[in-house]
């Protein structure tokens, strides 16, 4: 190992031909607050000599062309090498002539001597998900005489953002203050970064990255497993030349292509809440499959210390072993990206979700509809196994067994109120002895889920959970003999007595407490396509049944005739119309014990196998 300082020009012009950016380092990701930093940080180098930094490369065994490794420094050389590339094409005609050696000296390398510039190659090759931008740019007319227009590059990415940035500041700049810059950034001199050189018998250059960042900026969890994980890989290949590559290319097909997007939106990327922590989808993915591999019923929650648990599982795990975990991470990943994130994505989108169909004869479909509106995620785990498993066939017939059983113990603890704080816990145990265990209270604290503790919870409801209730009942009211079989989680929760009701559903003072009671009684709601407006809404119910007509320039109010797509609310209508004009306190109980007894049809009290 070496250091030496070392001017730009040195770092790039001075060998090696080339610089590859390994497969385990991020993308490029800095901002636009780090790119005018490294700009101005050059503009003031002046008497005292400014600092840009360390690379660290490690050199490999390719002499054919000369080549290493670059350890860190990915972002700033990457950055240099953009800024370089924008002032050269806003050079004039005659800088662009003057400048030409230089530019091809630091940003290419003659693979052969005889070679024409246009066939030379990049001096930075970056991982696959950054390299076709990359090139892009650094390509883009650099040996033409006429140099590329700023909305000629349409790189998505911080690639693109980086050079755009600096072609429009660049703009503001006479060529004279150009060229100042530039003379400023290949001066010999001007030893502005400090080059570490590692031989190819050096330290592991991933154990220096990983060091380097977890001082500085700090991997993600999910950065750190897969470091580890293709590090574990690599070193199982020992000097095979033929695994290695194999290595590279499973990186490539199943790591990179699955996780990693040039679209500014990455539903990796996103956050959001799993339990009672924030973590992006491809680290709650990783909880999944650890989870799926290694937890065992009694394990504790391990969240928190995933990366060291995949390091401690895969700590004597040979080439084959590695293939099939990143083979089974792979096709995890596509199964929660098609069937969790996207219901996700969707059902948060307002245009979206009308297009979204549900149906009760697709249980598991039914079942992730549940997990995404309650927000129960950590059962995501068995989810995605027993879809595996299944090879994601919805009609197979284990699945559907399993399915509903998960499905029957979530809603009758939602509608009890019950705590999730034992959910984790809960999935561990089904993984191990499947989900008829979820309803065997031996060797734990019953919580009581009976058919009668259910029946009674259904008189005070909370809104989210009354509304998917009774969304479900309606589907389970339609089959394929239907006129209309699917739904769309589209509808909005009425009360039937109104939460105002004292305004036109007055009653003795001390008869009071005892309505109130009964309005978020599940017997007291229905659904509807779109909301009342206020004025039926808070009406008699006559009102409420048949709206107000046109009056004047005064446009007709809709009731619940005008509102009926749903049988549960088409039979409140028809009640009305047979005779039934008042709605009171004991029609409320009456209907809620019908749709009790449809709650404990739909979600029997499964029995544990012994």
């Amino acid at each position: 190992m070496k250091a030496e300082a070392k001017s730009i020009k040195e770092i790039f012009g001075g060998g090696p031909q080339k610089l590859v950016v390994p497969f385990f380092q991020r993308r490029y990701v800095w901002e636009e607050e780090n790119w005018a930093e490294l700009l101005s940080s050059i503009e003031c180098n002046g008497d005292i000599q400014v600092f840009l930094g360390s690379i660290i490369i490690k050199w490999g065994a390719s002499r054919e062309p000369s080549e290493a490794a670059i350890v860190d420094g990915q972002q700033r050389l990457t950055t240099i090498s953009l800024l370089t590339k924008a002032i050269y094409d806003e050079f004039d005609e005659e800088m662009r002539g003057n400048v030409r050696d230089t530019i091809q000296n630091v940003l290419f390398y003659k693979r052969n001597t005889t070679d024409s510039l246009k066939d030379s190659e990049i001096k930075i090759e970056h991982s696959r998900v950054d390299r076709d931008a990359y090139e892009a740019v650094i390509r883009e007319r650099v040996f033409e005489k006429e140099k590329p227009r700023q909305e000629d590059c349409v790189c998505s990415g911080q690639i693109g953002k980086c050079y755009r940035y600096y072609r429009q500041v660049l703009q503001q700049r006479r060529q004279q203050e150009l060229k100042d810059i530039f003379d400023i950034m290949y001066n010999d001199n001007n030893k502005m970064l400090v080059r570490i050189e590692l031989l190819e018998n050096d330290v592991n250059e991933q154990s220096i990255f990983d060091t380097i960042n977890r001082a500085g900026a700090k991997l993600s969890t999910a950065d750190i497993i897969k470091n580890n994980l293709f590090q574990g890989f690599m070193e199982s290949c020992g000097e095979n030349q033929e695994k290695i590559r194999e290595v590279n290319r499973i990186y490539d097909e199943k790591w990179d292509r699955m996780f990693y997007s040039e679209e500014e939106k990455n539903e990796w990327d996103e956050k959001r809440r799993f339990g009672n922590v924030k973590r992006n989808n491809l680290e709650f993915l990783l909880y999944c499959v650890a989870s799926i591999k290694w937890a065992r019923e009694d394990t504790k929650d391990f969240s928190g210390q995933l990366e060291a648990l995949y390091s401690k599982e895969t700590k004597e795990y040979d080439f084959d072993s590695y293939r099939q975990l990143i083979e089974e991470i792979h096709d995890y990943a596509r199964i929660f990206s098609t069937h969790i994130t996207r219901l996700h994505m969707v059902m948060n989108d307002k245009e979206k979700v009308g297009n979204e169909y549900f149906s009760y004869q697709a249980d598991m479909r039914r079942l992730l509809l549940i997990l995404e509106e309650f927000g129960v995620q950590m059962f995501y785990p068995f989810v995605l196994k027993i879809l595996r498993d299944a090879g994601e066939n919805f009609q197979d017939e284990h699945l559907t067994a399993q399915s509903k059983m998960l499905e029957s113990f979530i809603i009758r603890r939602r509608i009890m109120g019950t705590s999730v704080s034992d959910y984790t816990s809960k999935c561990h145990l089904i993984l191990r002895k499947g989900p008829e265990k979820l309803f065997s209270t031996a060797g734990e604290k019953e919580i009581n889920i009976s058919d009668g503790a259910v029946k009674s919870q259904l008189t005070q409801m909370k809104g989210d959970t009354a509304k998917l209730l009774l969304f479900l009942i309606e589907l389970s009211t339609r089959d394929r003999r239907s006129d209309v079989d699917e739904l769309t989680y589209t509808y909005t929760l009425e009360h039937i007595m109104p939460q105002k009701w004292q305004e036109s559903w007055g009653v003795p003072e001390n008869y009071a407490e005892k309505r109130q009671k009964h309005i978020d009684d599940l017997g007291n709601l229905t659904l509807l396509k779109i909301s009342l407006n206020s004025t039926v809404r808070n009406a008699d119910f006559k009102t409420k049944i048949e709206g107000i007509p046109k009056q004047g320039r005064q446009r007709a109010r809709e009731g619940y005739k005008g509102n009926i797509s749903l049988n549960i609310t088409e039979e409140i209508v028809k009640m009305y119309d047979n005779g039934m004009k008042d709605w009171n306190e004991e029609r409320i109980e009456e209907r809620r014990n019908r749709l009790a007894e449809k709650i404990i049809e739909l979600w029997p009290l499964y029995q544990s196998k012994s």
